[in-house]
């Protein structure tokens, strides 16, 4: 049997109560046609034929007829309406048949004996109490038979005369009462079942639909509405798991350049936006059976059907970095960031989702590297990479206790005279089994693997144990890595050891690149700021490679700023990079701060940055980086002996 479920509680009971009359008036019209069967029987050949036999068949087949159209509802759909006809017909039916039968009962009673009227009033009884039974659950059909047919019964045989009779009467009355207490406290606990049932119900529904939306939420990105790390992790395993009908497929990380300034600069709100518009584009260039993530702040991850040479996935790279690269419209002005573009295919590159997702991290990592706004596909290449630098961060960890690190040093020099102002310190790193590993290897694993803060401090006191012979008109810049910046622990370390060599915190320049100080702008200040109360000096060191942003130049303390060497690679031929080295240097004038050039490595390009009004610079052309004793720290062989002997 099937129904359409209301939505409140008294729909909800009388569907239940349709449900019981499904089982129980069957039975109701059963346990009439039986008692009446048998009155018949007994008063055949006393009463008249058309009460035992002709009555007695109209009966039966009422009796049958209703039954099996009882069973046939079972088979059937009802709505509410339905249902409501159906419990009002049969509340209808049992007044009927309860006068009817009644009138039936009281005509047999004058043709028999004392027995056969006992019959008749034991018939009567017990029809009354079985239909009340059957039809517990329904208080009106309860009250109507006990109407139509109880208080005729107790009437009729209470006024008989007969005492016998009278204590039936009597004795029916206080057993009908009691039923009809019995039926109405049944519907109130059958009441309070259903809607108990309803309620747990209803909350199963509210739980189900919060566990729906946790479910899509916890597979949402919140900002952009595409997918997160979580969904794209699921979607991955599945397609690996249905890999025989998707041959190979690409995994791809795109990530954002420059999209740290959008925050420090614009506002959180304008990142936000930038993120949205982001992810509409990403959806604009890759149509098609393609999954896209956001699975970090500025990351977003892809999952494409693979059918296409490496040109064309590169090619589509190329695509989704050129459409990034047109200006965001923002409230407070244009915004232009870049993205670069990491890709792994399956299966060459791996069969599982880790390392699907490490590879395509990796090539997105080399991207990087290899110059903004580029695509890479992860290769053999990279695979041998990876085990190079495995076996980098296995040797790392012993390298300072080997001590196999060293230092070598480039002269900061006065390019009009040719004097040594200040030397760099500059990591090297020599192992018996891997050779000269280089320092843009070695220091992006230290970071990783977190060492870099035992080699900063162990090259550090190296690098002041050598300051303390140089002549005191000399300084050590010292490069901090980005976890040194955001350690405060190694910051203090670095403080204790020129006060335990007694060596002047205002001959230490700290270099900072500016893509640390843009990491977290707001601490990198503080932090350089503290260094500067504490005497040192502050060179932010690669300026141009980075973001290059002058409007947030301001917010940062610093004394010196070192301009990259991508800024005068083109410096003679292009009067336009002229114009802007020019006017870098003019800031710097105005904001008090001094200027380097990295990368002179010619004497016209020394001459050029001269005539633009630059007197600080370092490159080959001066020195190539070497180790202390094989550079003259001063033009003047004398003076430095006599200085090294005054140290």
């Amino acid at each position: 049997m099937l129904w359409a479920s209301g939505g409140g509680k008294a729909e909800q009971i009388i569907f239940a109560q349709f449900r019981e009359l499904l089982t129980k008036v069957p039975l109701l019209y059963f346990i009439l046609f039986a008692n009446s069967v048998a009155v018949a029987y007994t008063h055949y050949g006393t009463a008249p034929d058309y009460l035992t036999v002709y009555f007695m068949v109209f009966l039966s087949v009422a009796c049958l007829l209703r039954a099996l159209k009882w069973h046939s509802f079972r088979t059937q759909t009802f709505d509410l309406k339905q249902a409501k006809y159906q419990i009002k017909m049969t509340v209808l039916f049992s007044v009927l048949m309860g006068i009817g039968f009644s009138m039936w009962s009281f005509t047999l009673y004058k043709y028999g004996d004392i027995a056969l009227r006992s019959h008749v009033a034991f018939y009567m009884s017990v029809t009354v109490i079985g239909i009340i039974v059957c039809l517990i659950h329904i208080p009106a059909a309860v009250w109507s038979t006990t109407i139509t047919v109880g208080i005729p019964f107790v009437l009729f045989f209470g006024t008989s005369g007969e005492p016998v009779f009278v204590a039936i009467a009597i004795n029916f009355s206080m057993v009908a009462s009691l039923l009809v207490l019995i039926a109405l406290s049944y519907y109130r606990a059958f009441s309070s079942v259903i809607e108990a049932k309803l309620d747990l119900q209803l909350q199963h529904e509210q739980t189900q639909k919060l566990n729906i939306e946790n479910e899509f939420l916890a597979n949402q990105d919140g900002l952009t509405k595409l997918a997160n790390r979580r969904s794209f992790s699921k979607y991955l395993h599945k397609k690996l798991n249905e890999h025989a009908t998707s041959p190979s497929f690409i995994v791809g990380f795109v990530d954002l350049d420059g999209f740290k300034p959008v925050n420090d600069i614009h506002g959180h709100a304008a990142g936000d936006r930038v993120l949205v518009e982001v992810s509409k584009r990403l959806t604009r260039v890759l149509t098609g059976d393609c999954m896209i993530a956001r699975i970090g702040g500025d990351e977003f991850a892809l999952v494409i059907d693979h059918s296409a040479s490496e040109s064309k996935i590169k090619e589509l790279g190329k695509e989704i970095t050129q459409a990034l690269q047109v200006p965001f419209t923002m409230r407070t002005g244009l915004v232009q960031i870049s993205a670069s573009c990491g890709f792994a295919i399956y299966p060459e590159a791996g069969d599982t989702v880790d390392e699907l997702m490490d590879r395509a991290d990796f090539a997105l990592y080399e991207a990087k590297a290899e110059a903004r706004g580029s695509s890479v596909i992860f290769s053999n290449k990279h695979r041998r990479l990876i085990k190079r630098k495995s076996k980098i961060e296995l040797a790392l960890n012993q390298s300072v206790n080997n001590t196999e690190l060293s230092i070598n040093y480039q002269p900061i020099v006065n390019g009009k005279t040719g004097e040594i102002k200040g030397l760099e310190a500059l990591a090297r790193w020599h192992n018996p089994m891997l050779g000269q590993v280089s320092p843009s290897d070695f220091i992006a694993i230290a970071e990783k693997i977190g060492t870099i803060g035992d080699i900063t401090l162990h090259l550090f006191e190296k690098a002041v144990c050598d300051l303390k012979k140089w002549p005191p008109h000399l300084y050590l810049s010292f490069n901090l890595s980005t976890h040194d910046v955001m350690n405060n622990n190694t910051l203090l370390k670095l403080k204790r050891i020129i006060d335990n060599h007694e060596v002047p915190s205002g001959r230490i320049q700290f270099e900072v690149t500016e893509t640390t100080m843009m990491n977290d702008l707001d601490h990198s200040s503080k932090i350089t700021k503290t260094l500067r109360e504490q005497g040192f000096m502050i060179a932010l060191d690669d300026f141009g490679s980075g973001y290059s942003s002058l409007s947030y130049i301001h917010k940062l303390d610093f004394d010196n700023l070192k301009i990259d060497r991508s800024f005068i690679d083109h410096l003679l031929q292009d009067q336009r990079s002229q114009r802007v080295l020019k006017t870098i240097l003019e800031l710097c004038s105005n904001f008090e701060v001094s200027c380097t050039v990295e990368g002179v490595e010619t004497e016209e390009q020394k001459d050029l940055l001269l005539a633009l009004g630059c007197i600080q610079m370092q490159g080959y052309y001066f020195s190539r980086p070497a180790p202390i004793e094989q550079i003259s720290l001063s033009k003047n062989d004398e003076d430095v002996a006599l200085a090294n002997n005054t140290a």
